[in-house]
């Protein structure tokens, strides 16, 4: 299987890491947006935040592996 980030150099990896970071977090925003307030209200941030950092570290770890 190869890695997203091969035959990339460090600088566009890093490019390619920091726009699956952003959306992931433009597709939370979206969520957020679509909803409605009790359903916002309801939602629990700290799950969600941590629902949220667990994917930006799995995105770091794999171009960590992945690192040219």
């Amino acid at each position: 299987m190869s890695s997203r980030y091969e035959g990339l150099s460090a600088e566009e990896a890093d490019d390619v890491m920091r726009g699956t970071i952003g959306s992931l977090i433009c597709e939370m925003l979206d969520e957020s947006r679509r909803m409605t307030r009790k359903e916002l209200n309801e939602r629990d941030i700290f799950e969600w935040s941590n629902y949220v950092a667990g994917l930006i570290a799995v995105v770091i770890e794999n171009r960590r592996r992945g690192a040219p």
